[in-house]
Protein backbone atom coordinates (compact mmCIF):
# COMPACT_ATOMS: atom_id res chain seq x y z
CA UNK A 1 0.00 0.00 0.00
CA UNK A 2 1.38 3.47 -0.74
CA UNK A 3 2.39 5.73 1.95
CA UNK A 4 0.95 9.62 1.27
CA UNK A 5 4.63 10.44 0.69
CA UNK A 6 4.58 7.99 -1.86
CA UNK A 7 1.35 9.39 -3.21
CA UNK A 8 2.83 12.80 -3.31
CA UNK A 9 6.62 12.00 -4.94
CA UNK A 10 4.08 10.61 -7.64
CA UNK A 11 2.02 13.87 -7.84
CA UNK A 12 5.58 16.07 -7.91
CA UNK A 13 6.89 14.01 -10.80
CA UNK A 14 3.33 14.52 -12.69
CA UNK A 15 3.75 17.81 -11.97
CA UNK A 16 7.28 18.46 -12.60
CA UNK A 17 6.67 16.37 -16.18
CA UNK A 18 3.56 18.55 -16.90
CA UNK A 19 4.79 21.93 -15.55
CA UNK A 20 4.04 24.08 -18.71
CA UNK A 21 0.40 22.36 -18.55
CA UNK A 22 -2.59 24.14 -17.58
CA UNK A 23 -2.29 22.16 -13.76
CA UNK A 24 -4.68 22.66 -11.12
CA UNK A 25 -5.85 21.09 -8.09
CA UNK A 26 -8.87 19.87 -9.36
CA UNK A 27 -6.98 18.27 -12.68
CA UNK A 28 -4.71 16.37 -10.36
CA UNK A 29 -6.51 15.58 -7.78
CA UNK A 30 -8.81 13.71 -10.48
CA UNK A 31 -5.42 11.99 -11.74
CA UNK A 32 -4.35 11.05 -8.27
CA UNK A 33 -8.06 9.63 -7.88
CA UNK A 34 -7.96 11.37 -4.38
CA UNK A 35 -10.49 13.97 -3.39
CA UNK A 36 -9.03 17.29 -3.95
CA UNK A 37 -9.43 18.42 -0.21
CA UNK A 38 -7.54 14.80 0.89
CA UNK A 39 -4.90 15.92 -1.54
CA UNK A 40 -4.31 19.31 -0.65
CA UNK A 41 -4.33 18.47 3.41
CA UNK A 42 -1.60 15.61 1.78
CA UNK A 43 0.38 17.50 0.09
CA UNK A 44 0.92 20.86 2.25
CA UNK A 45 1.41 18.79 5.03
CA UNK A 46 4.12 16.69 2.90
CA UNK A 47 5.75 19.56 1.18
CA UNK A 48 5.27 22.49 3.14
CA UNK A 49 3.19 24.57 0.66
CA UNK A 50 0.06 24.37 -1.28
CA UNK A 51 0.47 22.13 -4.71
CA UNK A 52 -0.59 25.98 -6.26
CA UNK A 53 1.97 27.55 -4.23
CA UNK A 54 4.43 24.31 -5.78
CA UNK A 55 3.24 24.71 -9.16
CA UNK A 56 3.70 28.93 -9.69
CA UNK A 57 7.00 28.54 -7.92
CA UNK A 58 8.74 25.69 -9.95
CA UNK A 59 7.76 27.65 -13.22
CA UNK A 60 8.44 30.84 -11.94
CA UNK A 61 12.48 29.81 -10.57
CA UNK A 62 12.52 28.00 -14.18
CA UNK A 63 11.56 31.20 -16.14
CA UNK A 64 14.35 32.43 -13.39
CA UNK A 65 16.93 30.12 -15.20
CA UNK A 66 15.98 30.75 -18.32
CA UNK A 67 16.20 34.15 -17.82
CA UNK A 68 19.73 33.79 -16.50
CA UNK A 69 20.98 30.78 -18.76
CA UNK A 70 19.53 31.76 -22.22
CA UNK A 71 18.59 34.71 -23.97
CA UNK A 72 15.32 33.65 -25.07
CA UNK A 73 12.85 36.77 -25.15
CA UNK A 74 11.06 37.57 -21.61
CA UNK A 75 7.39 36.67 -23.43
CA UNK A 76 8.61 33.81 -24.72
CA UNK A 77 10.04 32.45 -21.64
CA UNK A 78 6.46 33.69 -20.11
CA UNK A 79 4.61 31.33 -22.88
CA UNK A 80 7.33 28.53 -22.23
CA UNK A 81 6.64 28.52 -18.55
CA UNK A 82 2.97 28.19 -18.86
CA UNK A 83 2.11 32.08 -18.92
CA UNK A 84 -0.71 33.26 -21.31
CA UNK A 85 0.56 36.96 -21.46
CA UNK A 86 3.80 38.79 -20.99
CA UNK A 87 1.62 41.14 -18.31
CA UNK A 88 0.38 38.09 -16.00
CA UNK A 89 3.85 36.45 -16.05
CA UNK A 90 5.73 39.80 -15.46
CA UNK A 91 2.77 40.40 -12.21
CA UNK A 92 3.64 37.05 -10.81
CA UNK A 93 7.36 37.59 -11.42
CA UNK A 94 7.35 40.30 -9.54
CA UNK A 95 5.55 39.39 -6.47
CA UNK A 96 7.64 36.24 -6.24
CA UNK A 97 11.25 37.79 -7.20
CA UNK A 98 10.84 41.28 -5.91
CA UNK A 99 11.60 42.97 -9.17
CA UNK A 100 10.95 42.53 -13.03
CA UNK A 101 12.18 39.56 -14.73
CA UNK A 102 14.40 42.50 -16.55
CA UNK A 103 15.29 43.58 -14.00
CA UNK A 104 16.47 40.18 -12.20
CA UNK A 105 17.86 39.19 -15.77
CA UNK A 106 20.11 42.50 -15.81
CA UNK A 107 21.33 41.31 -12.43
CA UNK A 108 22.83 38.36 -14.11
CA UNK A 109 22.26 35.68 -10.80
CA UNK A 110 20.22 32.95 -10.73
CA UNK A 111 18.60 32.05 -7.33
CA UNK A 112 16.31 29.15 -7.32
CA UNK A 113 13.16 29.81 -4.90
CA UNK A 114 11.67 26.72 -5.40
CA UNK A 115 13.70 23.64 -6.96
CA UNK A 116 12.00 20.83 -7.44
CA UNK A 117 11.24 18.81 -3.99
CA UNK A 118 12.79 15.28 -3.10
CA UNK A 119 13.11 13.00 -0.40
CA UNK A 120 15.89 10.35 0.47
CA UNK A 121 14.81 7.36 1.00
CA UNK A 122 14.35 8.17 4.66
CA UNK A 123 11.48 9.99 3.50
CA UNK A 124 13.36 13.04 4.77
CA UNK A 125 13.28 16.25 2.98
CA UNK A 126 15.83 17.03 1.24
CA UNK A 127 14.94 20.22 -0.59
CA UNK A 128 13.76 23.76 1.29
CA UNK A 129 10.00 23.98 2.09
CA UNK A 130 8.84 26.37 -0.07
CA UNK A 131 11.52 28.91 0.95
CA UNK A 132 11.26 32.58 -0.34
CA UNK A 133 14.30 34.12 -0.89
CA UNK A 134 12.92 37.43 -1.66
CA UNK A 135 12.80 37.64 2.12
CA UNK A 136 16.58 37.08 2.24
CA UNK A 137 19.60 39.33 2.14
CA UNK A 138 21.69 38.69 -0.74
CA UNK A 139 24.77 36.81 2.29
CA UNK A 140 21.64 34.48 3.72
CA UNK A 141 20.82 34.15 -0.23
CA UNK A 142 23.86 33.38 -1.40
CA UNK A 143 24.54 31.04 2.03
CA UNK A 144 21.55 29.15 0.70
CA UNK A 145 22.66 28.61 -2.70
CA UNK A 146 25.97 27.01 -1.77
CA UNK A 147 24.34 24.79 0.56
CA UNK A 148 22.09 23.90 -2.47
CA UNK A 149 24.46 23.65 -4.67
CA UNK A 150 27.03 21.79 -2.29
CA UNK A 151 24.24 19.07 -1.57
CA UNK A 152 23.11 18.59 -5.07
CA UNK A 153 25.23 16.83 -8.19
CA UNK A 154 23.14 18.14 -11.33
CA UNK A 155 23.14 21.96 -11.19
CA UNK A 156 23.65 24.39 -14.53
CA UNK A 157 26.11 26.97 -13.11
CA UNK A 158 27.56 29.76 -15.56
CA UNK A 159 30.65 30.33 -16.13
CA UNK A 160 31.97 33.66 -17.20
Amino acid sequence: MKTNTDVIMEIIDYIEENLTENLNLDKIAYIANYSKYHLHRMFTNVVGCTIHQYIQRRRLTEAARQLIFTDKYIIDIAITVGYSTHQSFTLAFRNLYKESPQVYRNKDEFYPIQQRFVLNLNHQIQSEKCISYANMNYKQRRDEINSYLNFNINCEVKVA
